[in-house]
């Protein structure tokens, strides 16, 4: 095999698929994998017919060193043997023409980053999209530590992945004059062998060889529900076949050749995200193949509750269980220390808009997140927490969409059930979006459980990022200092804990954000900010506190829920209502940061103030009970 010049590049993109990579302690693994592809008696014939193979010295035809060879083409002697072994194997004449071995040393292969064919794209004779399994041969002896051949064999396998998304798994070979490794990639991660002499097990080297090319697409890690139609080398269509709750297969014509979500990674719930077809009705559908942890609740539980609830995706049907990693490693019975199972699930929902922030105007924008919010809401009353409402986990309605619809919320791949009382936990969800209890609870020493609370707070920060960084009619503007902090410090939950709490107490918005928005845009955000505080507050205090102390003062939280979530719906529903009559909205007239050559005079400029009443009815803890807290929110 080649690799991408960008070698180093490349290294850096897979540095994270690492972790957790199995290494066997034993040959037991490689030596039973593909145990059923061709019988001891059919090899043992290869074996004494093939003229690659030498029964008196039981070894292969191969240099013993071949840094003494003259030509120094060492590549030719190795595809002598793995083509003779296909050729006896696969007789017929079509199978022949489907599996090939190709020397690809001095072949360009191209790496990208995402499924990017089109249809009538031809794709390359020769490259990651057609490629079954790798082979790296080290010779003369330039083999590379173990933990260098993990990485090209990653970067091999990462690109594989790429450009087959319907792979569930990926294997490459390492070969020197004497021995084989087996690296095998899933969405568990790595795993690899020890070496294995295959000049003395030639029967393994040949079950390793007919596996690695084998004409059954579960053989070499493909999922044969996926499939495309080609004409002259071109994708053309595609069809996603799907086992629904009545155990009959749904057959759906894919709406374009790849997938419109796909996030590169090998390791983790490695989503990918199909637009499909009902072969009845013709609408337009998703499918959603992930892997989840073992340990965690499927997502169609979820959906399951979500069933009916406007604001909240609708799943169509399911198979929860696909697969499983652990049937793809031949491991038997017995795991290995440090494996984690991920199973598979694919889920057909409805289709809905695009992203939230494709917003037209403020009312649009608006419109969905109340929506959205309403949904939660009732997902809430069934007993599901989210746990990660961010940007990219709301959609748009469909055009036209009635009250209740026009905005909906997806993606509960790590939600959990109320019940569960899970302690919040900053490595789930997504960062720039989550709450300030959620950031701390590495650093507290008691977190309370991840609740309703903190995913009000990540919608609170779905509309900063979008206010702070568009303007009413969604065209986008440089980022404010506010969320440029945040992303500063992504990975210090702590700093990021502390620049939100900060951004909580503000009672203003910067001007320059201020004049991007109608006046009933800024009081909602301040008042939104202003009613979340004094909560995060209150539940900053109690995490300081064992359970033993805090004595199940925390109730209080879901027992005001609803409170909660119609004080935030309220206002809502008031600054859409007030963004239907622009002849009520404040006029900013305040200078611009750049005016006066960058100074900015206010001396003319009466600050806008405005009066909420706080909702202290609702809360739980009032630190200074005796002192009322006037909430007058000005601009500086």
């Amino acid at each position: 095999m080649s690799l991408d010049p960008t070698f180093d590049e490349q290294k850096s993109l897979i540095l994270s698929e690492l972790a957790e990579a199995v290494a066997l302690e034993d040959d037991t693994c490689i030596r039973s994998l593909y145990s059923n592809i061709a019988p001891e008696s059919a090899i043992d014939t290869f074996l004494k017919k093939s003229r690659f193979y030498s029964l008196a010295q039981r070894r292969w035809k191969l240099p013993r060193s071949c840094s003494k060879l003259l030509n120094k083409d060492f590549h030719t002697p190795f595809l002598n043997v793995f083509s003779s072994i296909l050729r006896h194997f696969l007789r017929d004449s079509t199978a022949q023409g489907t599996r090939e071995v190709v020397d690809t040393h001095a072949v360009d292969l191209r790496h990208r980053e995402l499924p990017c064919a089109v249809p009538g794209e031809k794709q390359p004779k020769v490259g990651y999209s057609n490629v079954a399994a790798c082979i790296d041969i080290y010779v003369g002896g330039n083999e590379l530590p173990i933990s260098d051949q993990l990485v090209r064999a990653t970067i091999y396998a990462r690109q594989m992945f790429i450009h087959q998304p319907n792979r569930r798994f990926v294997r490459v070979l390492v070969l020197t004059e004497q021995h084989v490794r087996l690296f095998h990639f899933d969405r568990s991660g790595a795993q690899y062998t020890p070496l294995l002499d295959f000049h003395d097990n030639p029967h393994t080297f040949v079950r390793l060889v007919l596996g690695l090319s084998s004409l059954d697409e579960l053989d070499i890690g493909l999922d044969a529900s996926i499939q495309w139609i080609t004409e002259n080398g071109r994708k053309v269509r595609g069809t996603v076949k799907v086992r629904a709750s009545n155990n009959e297969d749904i057959i759906y014509q894919l709406a374009a050749i790849q997938p419109f979500f796909f996030n590169g990674n090998i390791r983790g719930r490695s989503t990918i995200c199909w637009r499909v077809r009902d072969p009845i009705t013709d609408e337009e559908l998703i499918v959603k193949d992930s892997w989840r942890s073992e340990d965690r609740l499927s997502e169609h539980i979820f959906l399951q509750h979500a069933v009916g609830i406007p604001g909240v995706v609708q799943m169509v049907t399911c198979e929860p269980d696909r697969c499983y990693t652990k049937s793809l490693r031949g491991f038997g019975d017995v795991l290995p220390k440090g494996f984690r199972n991920r199973i598979e699930t694919r889920i057909v929902m409805k289709g809905y808009g695009k992203s939230i922030r494709k917003y037209t105007s403020a009312k649009q924008l608006f419109c969905a997140l109340r929506d959205t919010i309403a949904g939660h809401m009732e997902l809430f009353k069934k007993g599901t927490i989210h746990r990660d409402v961010s940007l990219q986990n709301v959609l748009l309605g469909m055009p036209g969409a009635e009250p209740g619809y026009r905005g909906v919320l997806i993606d509960f791949d790590i939600s959990t059930l109320r019940h569960f009382k899970k302690p919040a936990d900053r490595r789930m969800g997504t960062r720039p979006y989550q709450s300030v209890p959620v950031l701390y609870s590495g650093k507290v020493p008691h977190p309370l459980p991840h609740d309703h609370l903190d995913d009000l707070e990540g919608f609170l920060y779905v509309l900063v990022h979008i206010m702070f960084g568009y303007d009413s009619n969604g065209a986008a503007h440089a980022v404010d200092e506010t969320l440029l902090g945040w992303e500063e410090y992504e990975n210090d939950c702590c700093r990021v804990g502390l620049l939100k709490e900060a951004y909580l107490t503000r009672r203003y918005v910067p001007p320059k954000v201020s004049k991007r928005w109608p006046s009933p845009c800024v009081d909602l955000i301040l008042a939104y900010a202003r009613f979340i505080q004094p909560l995060v507050q209150d539940k900053m205090v109690l995490n300081q506190l064992t359970p033993a102390v805090r004595k199940g003062q925390e109730e209080v939280f879901a027992a005001n829920s609803i409170q909660h979530y119609t004080h935030v719906l309220k206002l809502f529903d008031t600054a859409i209502e007030a963004l239907d009559r622009p002849d009520t909205w404040r006029v900013d007239d305040t200078p611009d940061e750049d005016d006066n050559d960058g100074r900015s005079d206010r001396s003319n400029s009466p600050p806008t103030v405005v009066i909420f009443e706080a909702p202290m009815s609702i809360r739980m803890i009032n630190p200074w009970p005796n002192v009322p807290i006037p909430l007058v929110v000005t601009a500086p």
